[in-house]
């Protein structure tokens, strides 16, 4: 809590820096309004974003968006979607346990730590306007990116399948009209090595057209030594190709653009390190077992043993975007899309060559307390969008109808050793196989009207979606069932937004969003259901956005309260005869707010900061109780997953200009979460380990040197950056699984200390 008061005093600081050094600055200047944001020379930069599907202003816009720029996404040395958790509030981004290109996406305390096939996500990903319907597939590298929009509370109007947490937009950059090349470079720990080239050919002649490609390769050793391997087989290894490419057409008031994805990966999972363990299992493996050790200890570990085993996941997506503007105000869009991911990989949790007795073998066997022997996840998706936008002199509206049509399949088969009170022990193999398929229509509206009074400051804004969704589900293993199902929802939203002044507004929004019900296909334990049902929201939220001093100081505040029922609380454990995992209904509210600050005290210096809070309660959620299995409500002592109370971010920049050798930017970035838990339930018939695997309150800094305008002959800009992220060495876990009854639980650990630096050149 300490840290948390701390986190926010500083956040506070920033605020009364900011204001004094600009009121200093501004004193006896008489100034006129700008007619933007951000027109004031040297003042701050608006962006322009599409969180209401129309492009408009960011600081116009009336919800609660945050949204970073190329230029931002570079200074902060995000590779990965997963690293906008350090810059953005109330956002809790990890890597997902036991995969190297998955996501655990949480926004404002709602989002989905499961990556199971069969499950809805609570926080969606789009790229280019493209639902990407897999959080397994959704930690995409940055390729050529324009900029990434993250929209907080229920999305249950405009955007692709409602979600009931929030949105990740990812918009990729249009071609230039000008040919030029540019590479970059980048070395760093780990023996990382990366390289991105992009193409732009500029105008092709007459034609109307213009393309952009870029290749991405990264590859680096794991950060976790494992002395059965070598270092490009170490945990967290990885080894990256990712294409893009983008082809754009216009022809008069009728537009064309077709995007194209590519990315395969190959890896080591991260390390995951066994910290805890009931007396019955510390005790076989540390007195029965022979030939390499079972380290079980809580402290952080650098060097670990594993059997090394290699995951491939792969992932690839076109989409297809016509416009055609009617006339001066209205304008026919449509949005194609089609997204494919597979995956497969062995995984194991312990060293090999481990031995021990069970029961039924006169001699000793290999034992394992845990490993996938075998996982294989399979996704194909198609998803198509009609809209019809318009814009009159008091009047804007979108709406249209969407179409999105998915199929999924899954096999696991998982090897462990379950250890009996009794301290003997039994070999077992648990199977999984599954698939789903899913349908949704839906037909959406929205409307935004300026009534000709107030001198047209008030705005009113209210929209609609219906949605139908149809769902099949088939386990084969390791029972033999199915079932379809149909789910349908009718969302609104209602906003008012006030403007004051050309740069302060105020609004204030009611939401209603819906995420489809589903199938817990790995679910093996009797009274565990095998249908759950739709999670639904009723959000409220407040919110502030300005600018002062000229443009020199930004305050966007939000507040919000939303109340969730049916909220879909995944929970994982084992039995005897195998990992299990089912969703658990529960009723819900979330309250909290949502801060930012920028400003420019005076000229080239930067400062940055952001303030989360949420404060989450539930009002029951029901488990069987211990012994006797009696289903009990225990919203006292649950816990929400993932979820940290208090995120926080500072960040400053200073910029030394026309220096003779170019320019020279500092940057330093401080993130902090507070303690954040794993898993629901501390109960010993499911997680018993949780509240020892939950990870505490850390913080982290990056810094960034980076020079710019390199002297280099005309027409070639360079530009070099030297970097050190997580300065303080700061270990801390980003996930954790406690396997209940095997009696073993343990975290994946976070990307130490890592040095690196980049070149760009531009041609």
């Amino acid at each position: 809590m300490a840290m948390c008061r701390a986190s926010f005093g500083i956040s506070v600081s920033l605020v009364a820096i900011a204001v004094s050094a600009s009121t200093a600055r501004a004193q006896g200047v008489a100034t006129s309004q700008p007619e933007a944001a951000g027109a004031a020379e040297g003042g701050l930069q608006d962006i322009a974003v599409t969180a209401r599907r129309v492009e408009e202003s960011l600081q116009r816009t009336p919800i609660s968006v945050s949204a970073l720029s190329a230029r931002a996404i570079d200074q902060a040395g995000i590779q990965t979607v997963d690293k906008i958790q350090n810059v953005m509030p109330n956002v809790a981004v990890t890597e997902a346990a036991g995969s190297i290109g998955g996501t655990v996406a949480f926004i404002r305390g709602i989002g989905a730590q499961d990556p199971s096939i069969a499950l809805d996500v609570a926080v969606g990903t789009y790229l280019d306007g493209i639902y990407i319907a897999r959080n397994i597939a959704a930690n995409l590298n940055i390729l050529d990116i324009e900029r990434i929009e993250v929209l907080r509370g229920p999305q249950g109007t405009l955007f692709g399948r409602n979600t009931t947490g929030g949105a990740i937009n990812i918009v990729t950059r249009k071609p230039s009209t000008q040919f030029h090349v540019e590479e970059k470079f980048g070395v760093a720990s780990f023996g990382e090595f990366s390289s991105r080239t992009t193409v732009d050919t500029g105008a092709i002649g007459k034609t109307g057209l213009s393309a952009t490609a870029t290749y991405y390769h990264r590859q680096r050793n794991g950060y976790v030594d494992n002395p059965y391997a070598s270092a490009h087989l170490d945990p967290g290894a990885l080894d990256t190709d990712a294409f893009g490419a983008k082809v754009r057409g216009q022809w008069g008031r009728f537009s064309a653009t077709y995007s194209f994805d590519h990315n395969h990966t190959t890896g080591v999972n991260p390390a995951f390190q066994i910290r805890y363990a009931s007396p019955a299992v510390a005790n076989y493996y540390a007195t029965q077992t022979t030939g390499n050790p079972v380290v079980i200890t809580p402290e952080y570990q650098d060097k670990l043993g594993y059997a090394p085993y290699v995951q491939t996941i792969h992932s690839h997506g076109h989409a297809l975007s016509l416009a055609l503007e009617l006339d001066d105000h209205l304008t026919l869009k449509s949005i194609s899309g089609y997204r494919k991911f597979v995956s497969n990989f062995v995984d194991s949790y312990s060293p090999p060559d481990v031995f021990g007795p069970v029961l039924g073998f006169p001699t000793a066997q290999p034992v394992v307390p845990y490993s996938q022997d075998y996982y294989y996840e399979f996704a194909r998706q198609y998803s198509q969008e009609f809209q019809i936008s318009g814009k009159y002199d008091h009047l804007s509206f979108v709406g249209g109808l969407y179409y999105f049509n998915e199929r999924t399949a899954g096999a696991t088969i998982s090897r462990f050793t379950y250890v009996l009170p009794n301290g003997s022990a039994v070999n077992q193999v648990s199977l999984a196989a599954y698939g789903v398929r899913s349908k949704s229509y839906a037909a959406f509206g929205q409307v935004s009207y300026t009534p000709p009074i107030l001198d047209e400051k008030l705005e009113l804004t209210g929209g609609v979606r219906y949605t139908k969704d149809k769902k099949a589900a088939d386990q084969s293993l390791p029972l033999l069932r199915s079932d379809v199902r149909s789910f349908d929802n009718f969302s609104f939203m209602l906003s008012l937004a006030y403007r004051l002044t050309g740069d302060m507004l105020f609004y204030g929004k009611y939401s209603t969003g819906y995420r489809s019900g589903g199938f817990n296909v790995r679910a093996t334990a009797a009274g565990q259901a095998f249908f759950f049902p739709s999670e639904k929201a009723k959000a409220g939220e407040i919110g502030f956005k300005s600018e002062f001093l000229d443009h020199r100081l930004r305050i966007n505040l939000a507040g919000f309260y939303t109340d969730y029922r049916n909220l879909q609380v995944p929970i994982y454990t084992n039995t005897a005869s195998g990992a299990t995992g089912f969703t658990n209904p529960a009723k819900a509210t979330f309250k909290g707010f949502d801060a930012e600050i920028e400003a420019l005290p005076f000229p080239h210096f930067r400062l940055s900061g952001s303030v989360g809070y949420v404060d989450a309660q539930y009002q029951h959620i029901f488990f069987p109780a211990p012994v006797t299995g009696e289903l009990t409500d225990y919203a006292d002592i649950a816990h929400f997953p993932y979820v940290p109370k208090w995120t926080t971010n500072l960040a400053a920049e200073y910029t030394i200009p026309d220096t003779g050798m170019g320019d020279f930017t500092l940057r330093a970035n401080m993130a902090s979460n507070s303690r954040r838990w794993f898993f629901a339930t501390n109960l010993p018939n499911f997680n018993p380990f949780n509240d020892k695997i939950a990870s505490r309150a850390y913080q982290t800094v990056d810094t960034r040197i980076t020079w710019s305008k390199i002297p280099l002959p005309k027409g070639v800009q360079g530009e070099m950056s030297f970097f050190v992220e997580n300065l303080l060495n700061t270990h801390y876990p980003v996930s954790g699984i406690d396997f209940g009854a095997l009696g073993i639980a343990g975290n994946i650990y976070n990307i130490p200390r890592r040095f690196g630096a980049d070149f760009r050149i531009k041609l």
